[in-house]
């Protein structure tokens, strides 16, 4: 696997200061598919550090894909940037991560000039090619370029007879969208790791750029599932914020809407906090304890939104619940020739086990499934299958990968509460050319010592405290080649004698 950020943290738990490996980012392959693993724990470093190591599978899907395919070409890309700027707004965070991708990709020599395009890409272009949902509103052309999609939820009485359950939570989801090759080149899964106690580590499938939730699940066992719905309308007015940034919003928070507990309501309440552009369904489900364990929420620009759960079902569903890309609750269902194929499967038996749920769900298989995800909560176990060029992903064996050996795969030697609370050091500017400032933030950290490495770990100064604690260092980055390095501190908090080390990235160009 190719490193970009193994440094040495330095463990002062004794007067032996021994190295401890952090890798900030990698790449690695579940059984040949591609994945990032992103635990910096900073928003703009996770995006260069995504964009570093991705950019030429960045770049491709959106030259090969996004603008000729979800916006009809060059004219109707131009038309969704000019949309963006009058119509949408993003949380800083985000802008923090695409700024970061720009940022990490040029570090990494990518051309940020298209030819298709004929214009430089900027972190704006990050967030439109992967709010594509959003966009299919403004225009007719557009109506369809969304994921179309199934998801079946199975819990409670359904899957009570099943050992390997015992009425435990699985959900299943089809990933619907177009065979574009680059799409199913660039399938990606995305494991982001927080050190935040205000928010949680969490995965998100996808493909080669995205940053927002379409198919995602988090630590405390909540996943979440976008499909388009049904009855466009244009939209009106401004404010729009894309929807699967939305369900990240609630996926990544420990407790986003504050009720004491992570629950499927999380992501409900997450997306209808903010004005939506289109029409969409969005399917979020967790462990059997929860009330309700899932739950759909329909959602519309004009008609307002609906939660739909399984007091909507017909009564032979029992503890199940689907969506497909049709509207049941907040309007009067329309045929969908999926959703009745699996409800002709739950006719015949409601009981399912974890193989059953995955067989129903592909009843309602198309030949453009690109991917099918499971997820079964309280077993912490991801099973999926991804799409090859001219079999539907529904038809492949899946691989199954315990979520918890994700989250802790390269961190094992991380000191335990490294990021307990808030940062001790600012750097600026970042990037930088010349002379780079390194400042203390919390009168409360007495800094014991600071030192620069590069990205292979090698030692390039390192500066000690002052008796009353390291304060502020400029360092004359000139003397080194343009590139990544690592400021690592080690701090002590002078109230409980606590020693911390702490490590932010930095990026010297000229």
């Amino acid at each position: 696997m190719k490193k970009l950020a193994l440094v040495l943290l330095l463990l002062c738990c004794s007067a032996v200061s021994k190295p401890n490996p952090f890798v900030a980012a990698d790449t690695l392959r579940i059984n040949g598919h591609l994945a990032i693993w992103l635990g910096s724990g900073w928003n703009w470093e996770d995006g260069f550090n995504y964009g570093w190591f991705l950019g030429h599978q960045i770049k491709p899907v959106f030259e090969n894909y996004v603008i000729p395919s979800a916006f009809g070409g060059v004219a109707g890309y131009n038309q969704a940037r000019q949309i963006f700027d009058e119509h949408f707004v993003v949380d800083d965070k985000y802008i923090e991560i695409a700024q970061g991708m720009i940022d990490g990709m040029e570090m990494a020599n990518i051309d940020l000039y298209s030819t298709v395009l004929n214009d430089t890409l900027t972190y704006k272009d990050i967030l439109i090619a992967y709010s594509i949902p959003d966009f299919t509103a403004f225009s007719e052309k557009w109506y369809y370029n969304g994921p179309g999609c199934s998801n079946l939820t199975s819990w409670g009485d359904a899957t009570a007879n099943a050992p390997e359950l015992l009425g435990e939570t699985v959900i299943d989801r089809n990933l619907d969208w177009v065979n574009n090759p680059h799409l199913i080149n660039n399938a990606l899964i995305v494991i982001w790791v927080t050190g935040d106690p205000l928010k949680q580590s969490f995965i998100t499938f996808g493909y080669a750029g995205m940053i927002g939730a379409l198919s995602g699940m988090n630590e405390s066992g909540v996943a979440t599932f976008q499909n388009m719905g049904n009855y466009f309308s244009s939209p009106a007015g401004t404010g729009f914020y894309p929807v699967n940034l939305a369900q990240r919003d609630g996926l990544e928070a420990r407790d986003f809407n504050n009720d004491g507990i992570c629950s499927p309501r999380d992501i409900t309440d997450a997306v209808r906090s903010h004005n939506v552009a289109s029409t969409y369904i969005v399917h979020s489900a967790g462990p059997s304890f929860l009330e309700p364990a899932a739950e759909i929420l329909e959602i519309h620009n004009a008609y307002g939104n609906a939660i739909r759960t399984k007091n909507e079902n017909p009564a032979y569903f029992g503890d199940n619940l689907v969506a497909t890309n049709h509207f049941r609750l907040l309007k009067p269902p329309t045929s969908c020739s999926r959703y009745n194929r699996i409800s002709d499967s739950l006719q015949t038996s409601n009981q399912l086990d974890v193989n059953r749920n995955w067989n129903v769900l592909g009843t309602a298989g198309v030949n453009t499934n690109l991917q099918t995800i499971q997820f079964i909560p309280t077993q912490n176990i991801i099973r999926f299958s991804f799409a090859e060029t001219g079999t539907p992903a529904y038809m492949l064996q899946p691989v199954e990968v315990p979520m918890d050996s994700l989250f802790t795969l390269f961190n094992v030697g991380i000191v335990e509460n490294q990021n307990e609370d808030i940062s001790t050091i600012n750097i600026f500017p970042n990037p930088g050319s010349r002379i780079i400032t390194i400042e203390t933030l919390s009168d409360e950290n007495l800094i014991l010592s600071v030192s620069l490495r590069d990205v292979n770990g090698k030692l390039i100064t390192e500066i000690n405290g002052c008796p009353n604690g390291f304060q502020r260092y400029e360092w004359d980055a000139s003397r080194v080649p343009e590139g990544v390095y690592f400021a690592l501190t080690e701090s002590k908090n002078t109230g409980t004698g606590h020693i911390k080390t702490e490590t932010k990235t930095i990026v010297v160009a000229r």
